[in-house]
């Protein structure tokens, strides 16, 4: 059985990718980063889709 559900979470997006299409990169991250895990709440996550950006990202150190 499959069910669609809603995942907030923060993704790293390395520095050489800031000068590509944002909205592309942040999908790939997303589906590189959830796409076949397995999440206690949710079970295996075989798909991601409809990816948006929840406000201004942040800059870290390091």
């Amino acid at each position: 059985m499959y069910k669609m559900v809603t995942i907030e979470d923060t993704i790293r997006i390395p520095p050489h990718l800031f000068s590509e299409d944002l909205k592309k990169v942040v999908e790939d991250m997303v589906h590189k980063t959830f796409e076949g895990t397995y999440k206690k709440d949710y079970g295996v996550i075989v798909v991601t889709d409809k990816v948006e950006p929840v406000g201004e990202g942040i800059i870290i150190h390091g």
